[in-house]
């Protein structure tokens, strides 16, 4: 996620409880997580998620803006980098 795009995502997400409150705080959990899997043998790929793009994907797939809506995103934009 964008440092610039956090306070959109924040809103339009359902489980707004659930994330960090800023997006400092969130990109240290975020590398703490790539670190440990890194280190467990796995292949991580970051993807840039563009906030516009992410609310017309969840729009189109009639689903909310939540974690599991993110993660579904995210392995669809994998996918893409991939074809």
């Amino acid at each position: 996620y964008r440092p610039e795009e956090w306070e959109i995502l924040r809103n339009a997400a359902t489980d707004k409880d659930a994330l960090e409150e800023t997006h400092a705080e969130w990109l240290k959990e975020a590398e703490r997580v790539v670190k440990q899997l890194r280190n467990q043998g796995l292949q991580i790929v970051k993807i840039d998620v563009e906030m516009a793009d992410l609310l017309l994907w969840c729009e189109s797939q009639k689903i909310p803006v939540n974690a599991e809506a993110r993660s579904k995103y995210a392995a669809f934009k994998v996918k893409q980098l991939f074809k």
